[in-house]
């Protein structure tokens, strides 16, 4: 039998599991720290610090009774006695991690537990004297030994849970500590050299407010290859990006004769119109370019740290070959992209739910982004390149809600 909850605090064995969590970022390669992202060594760290909370099975599942000589003290006669009796055990189901079975919770019986913990199961133990078992007195006897224990678990639980829901909080701060720690460390500050601004002359009525880009660097590589710096846009020059790409297709939106006639194509000049109407890119004479057909681009030397793709909605397989032409262009993590949907407004109320539901389906697929004020107008998702789930890429997919007809122009 096992003295339960008497190991110590379950406080302090939480607080140190913590710790331990916390120091296994301070010993892991300090490329995989940097080539992966936030969230996926939150999720990491945050699944093995969870514990799985106790919980035992409503009715026993096995158990016998063994006759027995039991020997009792007499307060009166200040002597011990024996006598003929009963040794009666019942077997629960027991789920969880079983080492919270050694620390007392915040709110405890103070009474003490014995029990024989075995492989998903607990067992507990009675002693009833007498020639003949009592099958009521022995019933009660078990429940009231096992509901001690199932108390206990229940106040353990609320421990629990408390500590996992709070795991994020508290690792998320210790993970991007340490990747600014290690970035500053390689002084990354800029060493990469892409000085997107925004031009001089940019036109004022864009209704967008815009901030100086610098340079930043971001994980581009999987940690099974060593870290290396590569040019990326800040999180503030793609939104900014975003914004003037959601200004012209508002645009298109309010003055239907802009899109009146036009292709797809002509379409997407007109976004590119805007966008180089207010950024300028100090390595080249354009810093938004077209591609092939449909592509808005952002290059730097070899490498796309923006990609933008202009689609008519056709359907759900159609938005999945097009999610497929951006993983094409961007096969490394933390890349940025949008998607940018036309949609002929005689259906345009029952398209949205199709193209989030379609970019969840699709193979790449890991995450809800961020919220989005109206999904109407942007969803935003995280997609893993294919290849490599761990290689992230930010999407914001865009809509514009164009006249009848115009698809087919």
């Amino acid at each position: 039998m096992t003295d339960l909850f008497a190991r110590g605090e379950l406080r302090d064995f939480l607080s140190k599991r913590l710790a331990s969590v916390k120091r296994s970022l301070e010993t892991m390669p300090e490329d995989e720290v940097l080539a992966r992202s936030t969230d996926d060594l939150v999720s990491q760290l945050v699944e093995s610090a969870a514990l799985d909370a106790l919980s035992v099975g409503a009715d026993a599942v096995d158990g016998g009774v063994a006759e027995v000589t039991i020997e009792r003290y007499d307060q009166f006669d200040r002597a011990y006695y024996k006598s003929p009796g009963f040794r009666i055990h019942a077997v629960f189901e027991l789920t969880g991690d079983t080492e919270l079975l050694h620390y007392a919770p915040s709110k405890r019986l103070l009474t003490r537990f014995d029990a024989q913990v075995g492989n998903g199961t607990i067992t507990v133990r009675i002693e009833q004297p007498g020639s003949a078992p009592n099958a009521d007195a022995a019933k009660q006897a078990i429940d009231r030994e096992i509901g001690k224990i199932r108390t206990m678990a229940g106040h353990s639980t609320r421990d629990v849970q408390a500590f996992n829901q709070g795991l994020d909080r508290q690792l998320r701060p210790a993970i991007e500590s340490r990747k600014k720690l290690l970035q500053d460390r390689r002084d990354l500050a800029g060493a990469l050299g892409f000085p997107l601004k925004k031009r001089s002359d940019a036109p004022a009525q864009v209704p967008f407010k815009r901030k100086g880009m610098g340079v930043q660097g971001t994980t581009r590589q999987s940690h099974r290859t060593p870290y290396r710096d590569e040019p990326a846009l800040t999180e503030a020059q793609y939104e900014d990006a975003i914004s003037v790409i959601s200004s012209a297709l508002l645009s298109m939106e309010r003055t239907p004769s802009v899109v009146a006639g036009k292709d797809e194509e002509e379409l997407r000049d007109y976004v590119l119109v805007m966008l180089n109407g207010t950024f300028q890119g100090a390595a080249t004479g354009e810093t938004f370019v077209k591609s092939g057909k449909t592509d808005i681009l952002v290059r730097v030397e070899d490498r796309h740290v923006f990609v933008g793709e202009c689609k008519w909605w056709k359907g759900s397989k159609a938005l999945g070959a097009a999610i497929d032409q951006l993983l094409g262009y961007m096969p490394w993590r933390d890349e940025k992209a949008a998607l940018i949907i036309f949609i002929n407004n005689k259906d345009a109320s029952a398209v949205f739910d199709k193209v989030d539901t379609a970019v969840r389906r699709h193979a790449a697929y890991k995450r809800v982004g961020s919220s989005s004020s109206d999904p109407t107008k942007r969803l935003n998702h995280i997609l893993g390149h294919p290849d490599d789930l761990e290689r992230e890429i930010q999407l914001a997919v865009l809509f514009a809600v164009l006249p009848i007809g115009s698809d087919k122009c």
